[in-house]
């Protein structure tokens, strides 16, 4: 009878940014059962859109039990930006066991970053952090996985986070999705469980709306541009086409 694999966990919260001509450190952590495993060793071997490679099987270093590859700058500095970047991460994970863990990525001209911190938080809850458990002095985690989420689901509808370019935009639905994610918590882990029930209510509530009410200025033509008369939502706009595809008042049936 056969043994299966183990099946490890890379995990990799979205595709990979990479910004051009930027030096930057490139991670590829990987779990089993709740804990990281460090590789014995390993190489990242990066591709182009066109299969062509930026980095060809090159070795990695084991720091802090992580696959780690530190990109100079002068290895992206002359190419042209670009989405369908593949990353293929090759581990040893044991004497007889080598793992290939793959993500996409794009060769970006910014990376998009969060505005928001613990202060945002305390602002609309001061008790915030006297609720904190024992042993933390921040809600970054919870801050953290809101922005991934976030920034998933811009992708998911069309959008791509790098090219937006008015981060203060995302503030309201960044702070509701966390506050959710904070009193969904704290209804198994705090006492008064009826108040956080209301509270991630609300906030679910409020994310939904602020969702809906999302416009950024969105750098679609990625010429580091800023277009103040142009906006664009959260959700991309879908065109369908009816018989013959004919154009009507502007639009398309």
């Amino acid at each position: 009878m056969s043994i299966a694999e183990t099946l490890y966990t890379a995990r990799f919260r979205s595709s990979e940014t990479i910004e051009r001509g930027r030096s930057q450190v490139l991670q590829c952590p990987v779990y089993r059962a709740g804990a990281l495993v460090a590789p014995t060793s390993g190489t990242l071997t990066i591709y182009k859109a066109d299969g062509t490679t930026v980095v060809n099987a090159a070795a990695v270093a084991i720091t802090g039990s992580i696959a780690t590859y530190s990109l100079a700058d002068t290895a992206t500095s002359s190419l042209a930006l670009e989405e369908g970047w593949l990353l293929e991460w090759t581990l040893v994970m044991t004497a007889t066991v080598t793992n290939v863990f793959r993500n996409d990525g794009a060769l970006v001209r910014r990376t998009l970053y969060p505005v928001v911190t613990d202060a945002d938080l305390f602002r609309r809850h001061s008790d915030l952090p006297a609720l904190l458990a024992a042993g933390t002095t921040s809600y970054q985690e919870y801050l953290d996985e809101a922005w991934a989420t976030l920034t998933n689901r811009l992708v998911a509808q069309g959008r791509r986070p790098y090219l937006v370019i008015q981060p203060s935009a995302l503030r309201d639905v960044h702070v509701a999705l966390t506050l959710q994610m904070v009193f969904i918590d704290f209804q198994t882990s705090a006492g008064d469980g009826g108040r956080w029930q209301a509270l991630a209510e609300h906030y679910g509530r409020a994310y939904t709306e602020a969702w809906g009410q999302l416009r950024f200025s969105y750098d679609e033509a990625d010429d580091n541009r800023v277009n103040p008369n142009t906006k664009k939502s959260g959700t991309s706009t879908v065109w369908l086409n009816g018989r013959g595809g004919y154009p009507r008042f502007g639009g398309f049936y």
